[in-house]
């Protein structure tokens, strides 16, 4: 018994495989997992802001925004130092535009949420939102020796990051507490941020309170260094008896003041 392979037959067209493969590619990125956003979020911020338990696909999903830092010793990011409530996204492209529309509902906002991702560049559309400012703790010192507890406002215009990075973001952290300290409130405190090229710089001051925080710092975007700060924190002349122990633990005494630098 033989068997014969008739070669004359024609084989199948490249063309086809092409077509085949792309539509395999098109399933595949049509249904990935919302992980891969979230794992793409933390990279990108440094575990500043993490998606907390992702669900969905990264086209239309929903998670809890997560505040944490980066774990030097594992390399992942930290449990969250505070949560929100969650969130949902929903993404349109358009392949003649090169780019996706990204509507992010969320209760903390004022309105809906507009990102337009582009080859080179991302924009923000203004908004103003409210979250705990206990989700301060995870840009460091001062903050994660305050543990600051309240609410915290921010306000931005229209941002945009890539070739022409720029924006600026407001935020307002009023009757903050703290569970370290039995003086309630300290403070009011004002932050300001701008974004540039070379990263982010801010500026802290005290609008009311008996604690007085005051100072600039920045986070660089280039050499992932994190966040550096240079301020000083004192007490108001009322104050200054039942704040030492606070204000020691978060500078070194000079004079009247008590210099931050982290």
């Amino acid at each position: 018994m033989s068997l014969l392979l008739n070669s004359s037959g024609k084989s199948i067209p490249k063309a086809f495989w092409i077509i085949v493969l792309s539509v395999i590619l098109a399933i595949f990125i049509s249904q990935a997992p919302a992980t891969i956003l979230a794992n793409t979020i933390d990279r990108q911020s440094d575990c500043r802001v993490v998606l907390h338990q992702p669900i969905g696909t990264i086209w239309n999903g929903s998670a809890a925004l997560g505040f944490s830092e980066p774990d030097l010793v594992s390399g992942s990011c930290r449990a969250p130092v505070a949560l929100t409530e969650r969130l949902t996204w929903d993404t349109q492209c358009s392949v003649l535009n090169g780019q996706c529309l990204v509507g992010i509902n969320f209760v903390s906002l004022d309105k809906p949420l507009l990102i337009t991702i582009g080859l080179n560049q991302i924009k923000v559309t203004a908004g103003e939102i409210t979250l705990p400012a206990s989700i301060l703790e995870a840009f460091g010192n001062p903050w994660s020796t305050l543990r600051p507890r309240g609410q915290l406002s921010a306000q931005w215009g229209d941002l945009q990051k890539g070739s022409d990075t720029a924006g600026a973001i407001r935020l307002h952290v009023n009757n903050l507490s703290s569970p370290i300290s039995a003086v309630k409130p300290l403070g009011s405190y004002e932050i300001k941020a701008n974004l540039g090229q070379a990263g982010t710089s801010f500026a802290i001051d005290t609008t009311a309170g008996p604690l007085l925080l005051n100072g600039k710092g920045e986070l660089s975007a280039k050499d992932g260094s994190g966040v550096h700060f240079l301020g000083s924190a004192y007490a108001a002349p009322d104050a200054e008896d039942s704040l030492i122990g606070l204000l020691s633990l978060l500078g070194k005494k000079d004079g009247d003041i008590y210099r931050m630098q982290y």
